[in-house]
């Protein structure tokens, strides 16, 4: 698994992007006002150099942003920045008498950088590099107020901010690499840790629940139904002479058939129910969110299944299994509820074998149910 993509939101920052471009739209507006209290140009003149005409020139401009990003998604990002360059260009060429105006263009490098991309980052530095020289050309005024060197002064500082910037870029990366490393060294130590944990509750061979993660689920489930969030019923089920199939056709031939009658009560069971191999030829079921009718038809289910499935590892022969069912009442406690259904698999053993047995404290004229 890997950290997730820095193009996470971007649609969300690019939108970011765009509100501070009208932001910076209205503010132009609102200094070009307050400088037409202090000009001493005649007002219609100032207004309609100074406020129309780059007002409408910017609008323009954001307008452009806002159609490029929406209808050119895998170039939103050059579409920022050569939108950020055209914007400074505009304010700049505007007010060519401002010199200090003229790093504005950096505003373009400070986008490039959200993008935290080298790339990005270059070719704002060459947007500003380009913007500059072609001011500094088209523009007589800011060629009689800077002078030659001054050019020159205005690109090295604009390269040794670029430089600083990739440095940020740089550092960015590798702490963003070493978040990645610790992140998938993480994923990866979560998942050991769920697969041992996996293993060391599960029945290597029948791939049901052990002894322990029954006691676990079964703690849980009757604290549920103690605060009566659930209803919880408890099967027990032993294989009928099972140390009989072992003596006569060996302890491997009965893993087998231990697996079976595994995978059927499995199949049988919904994937809320927990199945555990209690003992050696004995499974325990919790199951939950049923009603006693529901669970008693199930466990006859699984019950006649197992009856009529012939395994190959005892010369097609069939087993059979007693259950022994108890339903938790508010109060019981874990002991009383396995001790219950205990009893009812000790009666239904000694009652025939093959057979339901319900609890003494459920018992009903049903309770006894055979093929």
């Amino acid at each position: 698994m890997s950290l997730p993509s820095l193009g996470i939101n971007q649609e969300r920052w690019n939108r970011l992007l765009l509100k501070s471009y009208w932001v910076v739209f209205v503010l132009s507006i609102i200094v070009e006002c307050l400088y037409l209290l202090v000009t001493d140009l005649p007002a219609e003149q100032f207004v309609s150099l100074y406020i129309v005409r780059p007002t409408i020139i910017m609008a323009f401009i954001v307008l452009l942003a806002e159609c490029g990003v929406r209808y050119l998604p895998k170039h939103h990002d050059y579409v920022l920045i050569s939108s950020a360059t055209l914007l400074t260009v505009t304010v700049t060429a505007i007010h060519s008498s401002l010199e200090y105006l003229l790093f504005l263009l950096f505003f373009p490098i400070m986008i490039s950088i959200f993008y935290f991309q080298y790339k990005k980052l270059l070719y704002a530095m060459l947007n500003t590099i380009i913007a500059l020289i072609c001011l500094y050309l088209a523009d007589a005024e800011i060629r009689s107020n800077i002078p030659f060197i001054g050019l020159v002064s205005m690109l090295v500082i604009i390269i040794v901010y670029s430089g600083i910037s990739l440095g940020i870029l740089a550092r960015g990366r590798e702490v963003l690499k070493h978040l990645r490393t610790s992140y998938e060294s993480n994923q990866e130590l979560l998942v050991r840790t769920i697969l041992m944990d996996k293993l060391a509750k599960t029945d290597a061979l029948t791939d049901t629940y052990n002894h322990m993660a029954y006691h676990e689920f079964k703690d849980h489930l009757v604290e549920q139904a103690n605060n009566g969030r659930i209803s919880l019923h408890l099967a027990i089920l032993d294989i009928d002479n099972f140390k009989k199939v072992n003596d006569t056709y060996g302890h491997k031939a009965g893993d087998k058939v231990l697996k079976i009658v595994a995978s059927i009560i499995q199949s049988k069971t919904g994937s809320n129910d927990i199945v555990a191999r209690y003992g050696g030829e004995e499974f325990a079921v919790l199951i939950a969110e049923k009603s006693f009718q529901e669970v008693y038809d199930l466990v006859e289910e699984i019950r006649k299944s197992i009856a009529i499935t012939q395994h190959d590892a005892i010369e097609g022969l069939n087993v059979t299994v007693s259950i022994g069912l108890n339903t938790y009442m508010p109060g019981m406690g874990r002991e009383a509820l396995f001790q219950g259904a205990d009893a009812a698999l000790y009666e239904a053993k000694h009652s025939g074998k093959n057979r339901t047995m319900l609890a003494a404290s459920m018992r009903s004229p049903r309770s006894d149910s055979v093929v």
